[in-house]
């Protein structure tokens, strides 16, 4: 204990002399500045941070740099004399520290460490005049600050993501990153079943309001799964960082969307608690869709045609619950757990009018028949997310050891009821429905060691296990004789799907040849695979073997430029929709089914990217990527005059399936920029070109070209200090595969007025106003078979929503020798 007590009056006395002058380090006649630059509030780095080191009386800098990812910075090669240094960042309060003598004694070696503190504008997040970034490009990815989006409060994720460079929305909510469909989504780090039946409707079920943050990887490092070969995108959920009670309620109502979300947040001392809760719902919407259909018979040159005329109510709601805890166990040691509740319900309701006509060689009518259609549509998820993580950070700074836990389990169940009857006659012809329950569950078991070699040189490695089960029950019922539904042995099936991955990876990060920051390492994959039909009973599925290289070698120049070149090794295994083989009867000329037999994907990933950004805040990216999918997964229709299913056949169908192809090649490049103009103006825009190269070897031809183009704009004006304004556009050009997909373009407007002193906010969004629908019309060609078809999407919306922020942020203060310093906030009139 007294050896102990020692040590601490030596550390302390030890600064307190070294106060003014830590931060120097003798190289001869020359001299090393060095520090680390923090968030006075959450500790965590401060990236791009621009730290300049000024003689007295001079304007210029004598050296400037920008901190890397860990927050640090080095300025070398520096005279004796007198200086004073400056730390800038976008929304956090200017550092000056002032009578700096760098002289030839100065040799000790301890860090310099800076606390910037945001200004008060950011805390209560009162304006844009304070010119923060809400688009953040960092070496290793985008981060989307959605909370410091004023405009975004009244959404859902879907509509966040629209404003990413690089990421497309269509729709019906899909998303592609760089014109891939292939994206990996993570919540706060960790995968959800969430998203394992449906992408679209569990973006539909997050509001913004809940997130903080959307992080898009395009190119990911070894310590990250392999899983997606277009990316990773991350959301990250609102969490209370600050000591106290607080917390948000957010509450939206409109023509299409209803949204409400609660957070609550208490911070004493080490222990942080997290809650929250939201829901929302789409009010049913009416789609109105047709198909037209023409077939040829090579046989006789007989023709026929199907006619499609429908239209489908859609409902979706859905809401969200979680706990969260982090505690400081010890200076070294933390512990965080969460739990959290998922659950959304999709239905679609329509009646179809369908005209059927068989044409002979010459044109003339052989028969023709006009029925209606009534189906019924239902889709459930239930997910349970829980979590344990365990970090141990020791003396040394950078090294930490991480143990952790996910797990996820969830219910996904669909069903479908319909039936089909001739107009004239009032009994059905012909009818069918199912219930199809499935359980997708996944745990994962992770260790993460990271171990500094020295202040230039990181050491990462690790171990990963995830077990995954996919089981799948169906039951069919087909419309008897009797007009009673029967089970049709032959249609009900059941699937058992168990996949184990065994990873491990060992990654390096050093700087090479005083020039160059490279991140490189290589990450090997195992992939075991087990599954069981009740039609086929067990399937050899081959074991996957994937070592999975990544290298990111960048380097930054004066004036905040960055150039970055990146490669990674990605794979994509089919998930519970790809591979559940239940047919989905609810349209029997269109059915819908997964494939069981599918194969992985495997993408080889490169980019070259700039990023250059401004004192005013203004900044622009430019990214060079070629994208080579071998093989590819892909939605495939195919058509079939006649096709037994079961017991039942069904004539004149197509079905829509996932299929592997050859390849898919992408090469493109994405320009995204970011133009503050004074303190009224903010203008963003994101361009995306790129071709794609398919190769199917059962298509023909076996090799075709799409070139596609995005675009969108975000420009805002800053009223005054409580009242912003914002216009939204997007345009999609669509593409080409088997067949012409739709383009589509939207626009919104947006404002937003705070109030009670800064603490809530009203907001007003229009959705495409001047469109009932968004129209899209597209072709499918298919051997024999032309299908053009349409659908008016309900787009255009009107809504409110209405923010209240409660309680106040304590800032913990720091003890001198502790060598840390602060910046002020400023507080404006």
């Amino acid at each position: 204990m007294k050896k102990n007590i020692v040590l601490v009056l030596v550390f302390t006395l030890y600064h307190l002399v070294s106060y003014s002058q830590n931060i120097v380090l003798d190289n001869g006649n020359l001299k090393t500045v060095s520090g680390k630059v923090l968030d006075a509030i959450t500790n965590e780095p401060i990236e791009y941070a621009a730290v300049s080191l000024f003689e007295i009386n001079k304007k210029k800098p004598a050296n400037e740099i920008v901190t890397d990812k860990n927050g640090a910075f080095t300025i070398k090669d520096i005279k004796s004399g007198s200086y004073f240094i400056s730390v800038n960042q976008l929304g956090y309060t200017k550092f000056i520290k002032k009578d700096i003598e760098i002289k030839g004694e100065n040799t000790n070696n301890l860090p310099f460490i800076i606390l910037l503190e945001k200004n008060i504008n950011t805390l209560q997040e009162v304006s844009i005049t304070s010119k923060q970034r809400i688009i953040e490009n960092k070496i290793e990815k985008i981060v989307y600050n959605v909370d410091k989006d004023v405009t975004s409060q009244g959404g859902v994720a879907s509509d966040a993501l629209k404003k990413i460079p690089g990421v497309t929305v269509d729709i019906d909510g899909n998303v592609e990153l760089l014109g891939n469909s292939s994206v990996r989504f993570l919540i706060d780090g960790k995968p959800s079943s969430l998203f394992g039946n449906s992408v679209s409707d569990a973006l539909q079920a997050i509001p913004n309001s809940q997130i903080q943050s959307i992080e898009v990887i395009n190119s990911p490092s070894v310590k990250y799964d392999s899983s997606g070969t277009g990316g990773i995108i991350n959301i990250i959920l609102k969490k209370n960082k600050s000591q106290g009670f607080n917390g948000n309620l957010n509450l939206a109502a409109g023509t299409r969307l209803e949204t409400g979300s609660l957070n609550l947040g208490y911070k004493k001392n080490s222990l942080s608690l997290n809650a929250f809760y939201n829901g929302n719902a789409q009010l049913k919407a009416t789609s109105p869709t047709g198909m037209n259909r023409v077939s040829t018979n090579h046989f006789d040159n007989s023709t026929s045609q199907l006619q499609q005329s429908s239209n489908g109510d859609l409902n979706r709601d859905s809401y969200n619950t979680g706990l969260g805890a982090d505690w400081a166990v010890s200076e070294h040691d933390n512990l965080a757990a969460t739990i959290a509740i998922h659950h959304l319900t999709n239905r679609t309701v329509g009646v179809s009018d369908q005209y059927f006509t068989q044409f002979d060689n010459l044109g003339a009518i052989l028969s023709n028949s006009n029925s209606l259609r009534f189906s019924d549509n239902l889709n459930t998820v239930n997910t349970l997310d829980n979590s344990l993580s365990y970090r141990i950070k020791f003396e040394k700074e950078n090294q930490e050891l991480e143990i952790s836990y996910a797990g996820t389990l969830a219910n996904n169940n669909a069903s479908y009821d319909q039936y089909q009857k001739y107009k004239t006659d009032a009994t059905p012809f012909s009818g069918a429905k199912s219930l199809n329950l499935g359980k997708e569950n996944e745990v994962q078991f992770v260790i993460d060691y990271a171990h500094p070699i020295n202040k230039d040189f990181l050491l990462e490695t690790g171990l990963k296990t995830t077990v995954q089960s996919i089981i799948s029950n169906a039951d069919v019922f087909v419309l008897g004789s009797t007009n009673n539904y029967v089970k049709d042995l032959q249609q009900s099936n059941s699937l058992d799907y168990k996949r184990k991955i065994y990873a491990a990876y060992l990654s390096a990060s050093f700087t090479l040849f005083k020039y160059l920051e490279v991140k490189t390492g290589i990450r090997y994959e195992y992939t075991k695979n087990t599954a069981t039909y009740s039609s086929v009973k067990e399937v050899a599925i081959p074991d996957y073997k994937n070592p999975a290289p990544s290298l990111i070698i960048s380097h930054s120049f004066s004036n905040n430029q960055t150039l970055k070149f990146s490669y990674a090794y990605r794979i994509e295994r089919p998930n519970y929709r790809d591979l559940n083989p239940f047919m989905n009867l609810s349209d029997p000329h269109n059915i819908t089914t997964g494939n069981p037999y599918l194969q992985p994907e495997v993408g080889q990933k490169y980019q070259l990217g700039y990023n250059k950004s401004f004192e005013s805040g203004s900044s622009i990216n430019v990214l060079l990527y070629r994208e080579a999918i071998i093989p590819d997964i892909k939605p495939y229709v195919t058509y079939y005059p006649s096709l037994k299913v079961g017991d039942s056949i069904y004539t004149d169908v197509s079905v829509t399936s996932r299929a592997n192809i050859d390849h898919e090649i992408r090469t493109g490049i994405n320009i995204s920029t970011s133009i503050i103009a004074g303190k009224k103006w903010n203008f963003r825009s994101n361009t995306l070109f790129f071709n794609r190269n398919f190769k199917n070897s059962n298509a023909t031809p076996i090799i075709s070209n799409a070139f596609c183009y995005r675009l969108n704009l975000n420009l805002s004006y800053q009223f005054n200090k409580t009242l912003i304004g914002e216009v939204f556009g997007n345009y999609n050009s669509g593409t080409q595969w088997q067949g012409r997909q739709p383009s589509v373009f939207s626009y919104t407007f947006a404002f937003r007025k705070q109030f009670l002193s800064n603490k809530a906010s009203i907001g007003f969004i229009a959705v495409t106003p001047f469109n009932k629908y968004i129209s899209q019309n597209s072709e499918v060609l298919v051997p024999d078979v032309v299908i053009n078809s349409y659908r008016k999407i309900p787009y255009r919306s009107f809504g409110i929503s209405f923010t209240y922020k409660f309680g106040k942020l304590k800032f913990a203060k720091q003890k001198e020798e502790e060598n840390i310093l602060y910046s002020t906030p400023q507080i404006e009139n």
